[in-house]
């Protein structure tokens, strides 16, 4: 069906409102007084049909040939090449369409009044016969009110499977004739709970609405690669939609940290341009460089991002963020031994809309978003959305300090001074800007591509580390005179990052035939980033670092499946991966008297092979399997040089390495890996899953800076055994999930201490992570005027190294039961959001959000130094939603102002941010 835009453009968002209030009331009306005639029509029309081997579509001709109905349908949505015989005489239509649909991904609802089969999206249950004097029909009739008392007019009535339907009238009642003894009605209207009621044997059926603010709206997600609500899906995942991440301020992929238990980081060298992330304790100890595999697998629309060099890419427009939580593997991308972040944008809709969004907030923070989109054409759609961020930074520079114009005793005039870039107040600032533009056609044939451009720039300062008071420093010498202050610092140089991102990604979707998917995945993205600091958090530069990456990947995934709710659903994929790197480390260290460099290239290709498959055994058992074949080859070659500009260096001696040297290794490794997981539904309510699996996570090489032989090597293959169970228990006012599960490593991935005293990628033994996680939303109550939500997720993790390979006897020793990085013992998030219905359309909206995070180290060999203590946060947010789309909103952050440390390493903290506050307007259109 087309539509004609032309004058819906030229109407105000006001104007289109009130035309669609004076339309849906008209069409009510007019459905409503259809009611009264005296005979369905579907009942006095009957058709014969004798059609051998004929197509959906010929069939559908010839009823709209005999009769006045006509097919109303989306072409991408319903497979109407699919062939069949037919043999009728003197049915009604809704035999007719059930013969013709049964067991197929197509359901249809008969409209009488203006004589339209509507066809859509569905699965039609197997009809347990097809002769026509099997057919059961039964008159079921009743009244369809709210909770008050208050009759319904306009209610929809739907037999469950055959999509008979009904409307009650102005009275609330309604009639209906059931074609089957055991059927289920299916009772809804707008702005109240959807219910399902069973016959059985009663003639008469009295229907009770719950108005929509009195249940929970139930979360849809795609995690088995396919829509399934949360309670239906056998995996440990949180689902962040898109108000949870616009109130949290969900801005990258890091700011799930504080929204989502048993998440964290470790953001290495200051920002989250050298982050890594791990989930249920798993990539603590993870890759930061840009040429590493990371635990945690990201991805933006369905695209693998290779590197955490991708943590900071901005995240805007989103419609909502799905984390999964253990192994992955077997349904698509790479195969991951912690989890999977997959954030999913916004595309266009049918009709013109969108959204602009500023705020302003403390130390001078500024952020604008807006997005626009809609149809084009009645095949094409288009979406652009853009976002920048500007100020926010609350740290205070010192300057140098007591090590201003420094130099190393007997090299005056030699090695140059240490410089004093002045005190800055404000440092911090954000300066990003990115946008993206999203594109849409249908083709004709069941099959629509949908393709995404993005790009970004960030020129924003790189967080840095201060340390400790003077006097309580261990380290006094690379102490530049810090006081008791967290939010300032002493540098030699005030560092900000230079980092541009810039991809597409297509992906092209067909309905082969009625029980045949196919999905093809393709993108390319490139990175350039340039960032510098100082590791010890001091001016003094023992070992500064200014690190220039540039990253290139493409990757590409076809599937295919029949995943349409039948029998058996399955899924079969293969997926291509290449990425380059190309990563110089250039050092300035008065440490070794020295500037030195590390230049090197890696090239990595990957493949798989996976597939998936869901056994229906019963009505409440369901067994799913999965399969996955890898293969990695990674190959990397550089060098090291030692620049020894002042003819002072200490180099072969510090890293007991001879300088210059270079390198040209491989490194191939495959693997088989899968998972298993059972599936029981107690009650349509509750549900148990268990699942045990083998995680993989290739090997390859160690990439920030090479000082040594040593640290070119490669290292092994991570794998993993994994145990989950987890129970779902759902309601209209309650749902809640309860997981129980075990990991133990091999060849665990980790940085580490190596020989010659440096920090290098290899494999560090044997790790055991154990814990359960619990998560509830409950409607605590809610009416026409307050409606009250409360969402609770707690994380406990007991994670320990059993096994631990050194050189060093004492490290070995040390590490030897200690839990691992980034697993606190506790974590938790808290919220509670209240509505108050001020008038018809206008509401005051308030939430109150807390977070604890425990105590954690952010390393191997973490004594009390190099562990951060837990902390706690508050938060609120109070707004004022109109009618016409406008909102006024003012929030707070971290408002009982605690001073807390993301990380702690000997002297040398990360803090994280102070009390916060700000406000924005907001408005859709």
């Amino acid at each position: 069906m087309k539509k004609n835009l032309s004058k819906a453009r030229s109407k105000s968002p006001f104007q289109k409102l009130n035309l669609k209030i004076k339309l849906s009331t008209l069409l009510l009306y007019f459905m409503i007084f259809a009611l009264y005639a005296k005979n369905s029509s579907t009942e006095r029309t009957r058709i014969t049909l004798n059609l051998e081997n004929v197509s959906v579509r010929q069939i559908m001709d010839e009823i709209e040939n005999s009769t006045e109905f006509t097919f109303v349908y989306k072409v991408k949505e319903i497979n109407t090449k699919r062939t069949l015989s037919i043999n009728v005489n003197e049915q009604p239509i809704q035999v007719i369409l059930k013969k013709v649909f049964f067991d197929t991904n197509t359901t249809y609802q008969v409209n009488n009044v203006d004589k339209q089969v509507h066809l859509s999206k569905g699965v039609i249950s197997r009809l347990k016969s097809t002769r026509e004097e099997d057919v059961f029909q039964e008159k079921i009739s009743g009244t369809v009110s709210d909770n008050k008392g208050n009759l319904l007019a306009g209610a929809s009535i739907v037999e469950k499977g055959s999509n008979n339907g009904a409307i009650s009238d102005f009275e609330g009642n309604y009639s209906i004739n059931i074609s089957d003894k055991n059927a289920v009605l299916i009772v809804s209207y707008i702005g109240f709970q959807q219910q399902h009621v069973a016959v059985g044997s009663n003639a008469v059926v009295n229907v009770i609405l719950l108005p929509s603010s009195q249940i929970l709206d139930e979360v849809v997600l795609t995690a088995l690669k396919r829509e399934s609500s949360l309670k239906d899906t056998p995996i440990s995942v949180a689902v962040l939609g898109t108000q949870e991440i616009s109130d949290r301020q969900i801005t990258d992929f890091t700011d799930l940290v504080d929204a989502l238990p048993g998440v964290a980081i470790n953001s290495a060298y200051g920002g989250t341009e050298n982050s890594f992330i791990a989930i249920r304790g798993i990539g603590g100890a993870d890759d930061y460089k840009p040429n590493g595999n990371p635990s945690v697998a990201l991805h933006l629309d369905g695209v693998y991002q290779t590197s955490n060099a991708y943590l900071s890419m901005p995240l805007f427009d989103i419609d909502r963020i799905e984390v999964l939580k253990g192994p992955q593997g077997t349904l698509y991308g790479r195969n991951t031994t912690a989890g999977a972040i997959n954030a999913i944008t916004k595309g266009p809709t049918d009709e013109v809309e969108g959204y602009v969004n500023v705020q302003h907030g403390s130390y001078n923070f500024f952020s604008a978003e807006a997005a626009i989109g809609g149809p084009i054409t009645d095949r094409f759609g288009i979406r652009v959305a853009v976002q920048t961020k500007q100020g926010g930074g609350f740290m205070k520079g010192a300057g140098a300090g007591r090590f201003s114009g420094f130099v190393p005793e007997g090299f005056k005039g030699v090695i140059p001074p240490v410089a004093d870039p002045g005190v800055r107040d404000g440092f911090g600032d954000a300066d990003l800007f990115a946008i993206r533009t999203t594109m849409t056609y249908q083709f004709e044939d069941d099959s629509d591509l949908n393709f995404k451009f993005y790009t970004s720039r960030d020129r924003g300062d790189t967080r840095q580390y201060d340390r400790v008071a003077l006097e309580d420093d261990p380290k006094k010498s690379r102490n530049a005179g810090e006081n008791n202050d967290p939010y300032e610092f002493y540098t030699n140089e005030y560092f900000a990052h230079k980092i541009n991102v810039t991809g597409f990604s297509s992906k092209y979707h067909r309905n082969v035939n009625s029980n045949l998917n196919m999905d093809l995945i393709a993108s390319y993205q490139k990175s350039d980033r340039l960032v510098g600091g100082n590791g010890d958090g001091t001016s003094f530069p023992r070992y500064q670092y200014a690190f220039d990456d540039k990253l290139d990947q493409s990757s590409f995934e076809v599937r295919m499946s029949d995943q349409n709710g039948g029998k058996l659903d399955w899924l079969a994929g293969i997926f291509f991966v290449n990425d380059y790197v190309q990563f110089t480390s250039n050092w300035n260290s008065l440490g070794v008297l020295s500037q030195y460099t590390s230049p090197y290239e890696q090239r990595r290709k990957s493949f798989a092979t996976f597939v998936n498959s869901d056994w229906h055994i019963s009505n409440e058992l369901t067994l799913s399997a999965g399969l996955r074949y890898t293969n990695d080859d990674v190959k990397f070659k550089g060098k090291n040089i030692d620049l020894d500009p002042w003819g002072t260096s200490k180099y072969q001696a510090t890293f007991k390495s001879p300088a210059p040297f270079s390198w040209d290794r491989d490194f191939e490794d495959d693997n088989v890996s899968g998972k298993l997981t059972v599936k029981y539904d107690f009650t349509n309510k509750l549900n148990l899953f268990a699942s045990a699996g083998k995680g993989y996570r290739g090997g390859g090489f160690d990439g920030t800076s090479i000082f040594s032989a040593e640290e070119t090597e490669p290292f092994d293959s991570e794998t993993v055994i994994a145990y989950e169970m987890g129970l779902r228990y759902f309601t209209g006012r309650i749902t809640m999930s309860l997981d129980a599960f075990k990991y133990s490593f091999k060849e665990l991935q980790a940085t580490a201490r190596l020989s010659n005293d440096t920090n290098g990628r290899t494999n560090v033994g044997k790790a055991e992570v154990q814990g359960a996680e619990a998560a509830i939303t409950a409607l605590v109550f809610g009416n026409d005027k307050h409606t009250l939500k409360y969402n609770g997720a707690v994380t406990f993790l007991d994670s320990k190294i059993t096994e631990f390979k050194s050189n060093r006897v004492d490290d070995v020793k040390n590490t030897i039961g200690d839990q691992l990085p980034g697993a606190p013992k506790w974590s938790a998030t808290s919220s509670l959001r209240h509505m108050l219905s001020i008038s018809k359309g206008t509401s005051l909206n308030t939430r109150i959000d807390f977070t604890h995070h425990g105590e954690e180290s952010n390393r191997l060999n973490a004594g009390a130094s190099n562990t951060a203590e837990g902390y706690n946060l508050l938060g609120a947010r109070m707004g004022v939603d109109f009618v016409n789309g406008m909102s006024f909103y003012v929030y707070g952050r971290n408002i009982l102002d605690e001073i807390y440390f993301l990380e702690a390493n000997a002297g040398e903290r990360l803090v994280g941010a102070p009390a916060t506050y700000g406000g924005g307007i907001r408005y859709n259109f």
